[in-house]
């Protein structure tokens, strides 16, 4: 009698690779889908965080900020210290006392917290 020809883990693979196809996998494999991509802010939502930032200074409230972390979005909360005009940095002191600094054009939202 004849044998079964088993031919392993090739039977499993496409029988047409279309250039498209091909590019496509690269593209998924270099690229992670799972990230989010950084909203495009308008001028007005821009004007609109500095200006609540500025509120939240002169009045020495806190203040929430989502921030755009590489795809994650995080949330910090605190009080604004500082503007650095030249770098576009903001000084923000947490509650646990302690500093950071983020870029403003990390920030997504900005709300002040009366």
């Amino acid at each position: 009698m004849g044998t079964i020809r088993d031919r392993g883990i090739i039977k499993w693979q496409a029988a047409l690779m279309l250039p498209e196809h091909k590019a496509l996998n690269k593209k998924k494999n270099t690229d992670d889908y799972f990230l989010n991509k950084k909203p495009v802010l308008d001028e007005y939502q821009v004007e609109e965080f500095e200006n609540n930032i500025h509120y939240a200074m002169e009045y020495h409230l806190p203040i929430s900020f989502r921030l755009h972390n590489e795809g994650n979005p995080i949330e910090l909360h605190g009080y604004c210290v500082y503007i650095d005009p030249v770098t576009k940095e903001l000084s923000i002191q947490k509650e646990d006392s302690s500093f950071k600094k983020i870029k403003f054009y990390e920030i997504i939202n900005v709300i002040v917290e009366d």
